[in-house]
């Protein structure tokens, strides 16, 4: 049972093909519809917001930020290796 929690507190697996699917002009309503919940919300001094989300592109671990104006439409998808995991901490 604590498997099952722990997984759940992840947040549902999300790989390359999933994130590549998230394209400009989307709703914010389209991208949770494919992506679900994001893993952190952000808001911009320019009224946009960024939603980030954890995925696996072969097997590394990254994360996209999906980038929406302040319409509520995607602008653009960034993607970064995730520095919770590969970032060098004291």
């Amino acid at each position: 049972m604590g498997l099952a929690l722990a997984a759940c507190a992840a947040g549902p697996a999300r790989d390359e093909k999933l994130i590549q699917r998230l394209q400009p002009g989307m709703s914010a309503a389209e991208v949770e519809a494919i992506a679900g919940p994001s893993y952190r919300k952000a808001a911009n001094a320019d009224g946009s917001t960024a939603w980030t989300y954890k995925y696996r592109e072969a097997n590394i671990a990254k994360l996209a930020h999906v980038i929406l104006g302040s319409d509520g439409r995607v602008l653009r998808v960034e993607t970064e290796w995730d520095p919770d995991v590969y970032s060098k901490k004291p």
